[in-house]
C-alpha cells in the first residue's frame, strides 16, 4: 500500500508497506478480473480493501501498455478500484538476488524503486514554490500507468524484448554446459532447500536447474524469459499468485518443504478469490483476539 503524508514543515513522506496479504497477477489473471464475471471483480476488490496488497511489476505495467482499447478500458477501470493497494516489485530476479545476499528483508528486496520513481514523476505536479499540487488519493491510482505507457508502447516492446532475450539466452548456455559435463549442473546449480530470506534464489536456482532438466524435450521461447521472472518474484513475495500452467506446474514441483506462494491458473481464478476471503477472516479472528488478550479479555 501506498501513503502520502505532510509533515509540519509541508515536506511530504512516502510510506509504502504490505499489510495482510499479498498477490500477484499476471496478464491474464488481471483481464480476466476487468472483464469477467462482475460479482467475482467486486469481491476480489473489496478483498484488496479489507487489508490485501497486489504486488505490481514493470512487466504487468508493459503488458497492459500494448492493450486494444475494450481491453485496455476495462482493464484500467479494474486497477482505479483498487486505489492505493498496491506495491511496485522489481522484475529482474537477479537484482533481486543480489538484495538478498546482501540481508534486506523482503520488501526491500523485491521493491522497485526506479519505477515508483518513474510513476510519481508522470503523477506529481509541482507549483510555482515547489510544492505539490493536486495531492488526493487518487494519485496512486494504478490505472494512470496504461496512459502513462501507452505512448511508450514500441520501446517498452523493445525493452522486454530484449530481457526475454537475454533470459533465455542465458538458460540456453546453461543447457549447454550441462550438454558437454554431466556434473556441471550439480556444480553450480545445486538443489537448495527454501529459506524465507532467500525466497527468490531458492525459486531461482531450482527453476533453472528444472529448466536445464527439461531441455531434451522443450526449448524457451520468445515471452519465456518474462515468465520465468514473473513466476520467480510472483512465487517468492506473494501469498497468492497467477501464472500459466506451466509455470505453475514448475514452481509447485519446487523442493519441499517451501513457503512459496500458492499458484492459481486460469480455471482456479474463482477459487484464489475464496482463499484470499477465507485468509482475511482468519486474520480478523485472529486481529480479535489479540485486541481482546491486549484488554486483558479471556479469549475464548
Amino acid at each position: 500500500m501506498i501513503r502520502v503524508k505532510r509533515k509540519q514543515n509541508s515536506a511530504l513522506s512516502l510510506y509504502l508497506s504490505t499489510t495482510g496479504l499479498t498477490v500477484f497477477l499476471d496478464l491474464w489473471a488481471i483481464k480476466e478480473l476487468a472483464k469477467g464475471d462482475p460479482a467475482r471483480r467486486k469481491r476480489f476488490v473489496a478483498a484488496l480493501r479489507r487489508g490485501a496488497d497486489l504486488l505490481f511489476s514493470v512487466s504487468n505495467a508493459a503488458e497492459l501498455s500494448g492493450a486494444l482499447d475494450g481491453s485496455f478500458k476495462a482493464m484500467k477501470g479494474f486497477l482505479n478500484e483498487l486505489g492505493p493497494r498496491w506495491f511496485p516489485v522489481e522484475l529482474d530476479p537477479l537484482v533481486v538476488i543480489g538484495r538478498e545476499k546482501e540481508g534486506k528483508p523482503a520488501d526491500k528486496c523485491c521493491f522497485s524503486d526506479q519505477f515508483l520513481k518513474d510513476f510519481l514523476a508522470s503523477r506529481l505536479t509541482l507549483g510555482p514554490m515547489g510544492q505539490v499540487v493536486g495531492l488526493s488519493p487518487e494519485l496512486f491510482a494504478l490505472g494512470h500507468v496504461m496512459d502513462w505507457l501507452a505512448p511508450q508502447r514500441d520501446s517498452i516492446a523493445r525493452g522486454r524484448a530484449q530481457l526475454d532475450a537475454a533470459l533465455i539466452e542465458r538458460i540456453e548456455k546453461y543447457r549447454a554446459k550441462h550438454d558437454a559435463d554431466s556434473a556441471w549442473l550439480d556444480r553450480v546449480f545445486p538443489a537448495i532447500r527454501f529459506s524465507r530470506p532467500f525466497a527468490a534464489t531458492f525459486a531461482y536456482v531450482n527453476l533453472v536447474r528444472a529448466l536445464i532438466l527439461e531441455s531434451k524435450s522443450w526449448r524457451m521461447m520468445p515471452g519465456d524469459g518474462i515468465d520465468f521472472c514473473q513466476a520467480v518474484i510472483g512465487s517468492a513475495f506473494s501469498n497468492y499468485a497467477t501464472l500459466d500452467k506451466k509455470w505453475k506446474r514448475r514452481i509447485e514441483a519446487l523442493p519441499k518443504p517451501n513457503k512459496m506462494a500458492r499458484l492459481y491458473y486460469s480455471p482456479e481464478l474463482d477459487a484464489m478469490v475464496d482463499d484470499i476471503e477465507a485468509a482475511l477472516d482468519r486474520l480478523a479472528v485472529q486481529r480479535g483476539r489479540a485486541i481482546a488478550a491486549s484488554d486483558g479479555e479471556p479469549i475464548p
